[in-house]
């Protein structure tokens, strides 16, 4: 595996996957070099996949739900329990009934229900940072926030913190090994921690419960009460799509604004600005990605590509696309429309994006009111990743 990035854009192409060292600091340079090349690149790597470099073809790929399957929404493609994914790994009619299910349970109602108590456990997780005056904003608040969320928002309680991100990350250590036998041992352990969680929910009695494991135990499908692995499928998903994406674009958001005092002064000044600037960072950061698989031969700008060919499409780096936005490689905090694609279009947008902007919402709310002034730690090394999502291990701040 080469550790350098290859010297033509070809092989560039050719070699491109997240398991590349030389993406993880930094895909973007790389990703623009591609899609100034060509509107569709072929990468021979992991089996081989098509890229859909350009805005307007991931929108319209993602559109088009016909021919671009989400049976497979990974490359490679990692299946940790033998049942699909509800609802991401479904298509067409299944897809549409579970969606229309899921979306009474995932709704704004329900954020709005908890927003306190994200609040509290944002104020809880900031105020030791504040009176110590450092922390890595990663490890301190980035992880441990969305994690929370997750589990004040399914019922679960913010007591099992640590043991969701203990079995969150040997899933995640182990995921990429052995068999789709070895990854489904693999995910027994959380799977089983969930199903624990939804039976004391039963227990204790869900009818007047706002929670999303109250929500899914009082919910039908076609007429008819949810299984209990449906249950728990739902909830696994979840905690798969969001976890690891929220954590990483809030540190990278946090990163950002430790290097632009300026934007920090915004924020404390005129705080109704929080969502517009979160906005234009998700477009900017350029962070996220999946997969789709053809249900037939299809051709677009010159290029057939057949039928069971994987597809990337880079939902964050469509934003970087100079063809959609101005002056895409900057940040402008004044743009008439943010009409990123960070969660996605069509009919698999993402359940979790009401959530997932009042997270990062309320996250900067109580970050700027507790701690207004703060830069990167002098002399601190950051680590990045691409993989499963382009984030960063590590990220030394210093109040002040």
């Amino acid at each position: 595996m080469l550790t350098e990035p290859p010297q033509t854009v070809e092989e560039l192409g050719r070699r491109w996957s997240l398991f590349q060292p030389w993406l993880q600091e930094d895909p973007v340079p790389q990703f623009d070099k591609l899609r100034e090349s060509a509107p569709i690149v072929r990468s021979e790597e992991l089996g081989g996949f098509w890229i859909l470099t350009r805005y307007e073809d991931i929108e319209w790929a993602a559109k088009t739900p016909e021919i671009f399957s989400n049976s497979k929404v990974s490359i490679p493609h990692i299946q940790l329990y033998a049942d699909k994914q509800i609802p991401v790994q479904l298509d067409g009619e299944e897809h549409r009934l579970w969606r229309q299910t899921l979306t009474t349970v995932f709704n704004p109602a329900v954020v709005n229900q908890i927003t306190p108590q994200i609040r509290q456990a944002a104020v809880e997780l900031i105020e030791p940072i504040a009176k110590r005056g450092t922390c890595d904003a990663i490890a301190d608040f980035a992880v441990p926030l969305p994690a929370e969320t997750f589990l004040i928002n399914f019922g679960i309680g913010r007591e099992n913190l640590q043991q969701l991100l203990d079995h969150k990350d040997w899933l995640r250590k182990n995921a990429m090994r052995g068999t789709d036998e070895d990854r489904y041992a693999a995910s027994k352990p959380l799977w089983r921690f969930f199903s624990e969680a939804v039976d004391k929910r039963r227990t204790a009695g869900f009818e007047d419960g706002f929670d999303v494991v109250s929500l899914l135990l009082k919910s039908k499908f076609e007429g008819r009460d949810l299984t209990q692995d449906e249950i728990v499928n739902v909830v696994f998903m979840t905690m798969l799509a969001s976890l690891d994406t929220t954590n990483s674009i809030l540190g990278l958001i946090l990163l950002y604004l430790a290097e632009h005092p300026e934007v920090q002064e915004i924020i404390a000044t005129s705080p109704e600005k929080i969502p517009l600037i979160i906005e234009e960072l998700i477009r900017y950061q350029a962070m996220g990605a999946s997969a789709r698989v053809l249900t037939q031969d299809v051709e677009r700008h010159g290029i057939t590509m057949r039928a069971g060919d994987q597809v990337l499409m880079s939902w964050g780096m469509s934003g970087r696309d100079p063809e959609a936005f101005d002056h895409a490689d900057q940040v402008d905090f004044d743009r008439s429309s943010v009409r990123h694609l960070s969660f996605g279009i069509g009919p698999h947008r993402c359940l979790g994006m009401h959530l997932a902007r009042r997270i990062l919402k309320v996250a900067l709310e109580e970050w700027h009111r507790l701690v207004p002034s703060y830069h990167v730690t002098p002399g601190s090394t950051r680590t990045h990743h691409y993989l499963p999502v382009r984030g960063m291990d590590r990220l030394d701040l210093t109040v002040g």
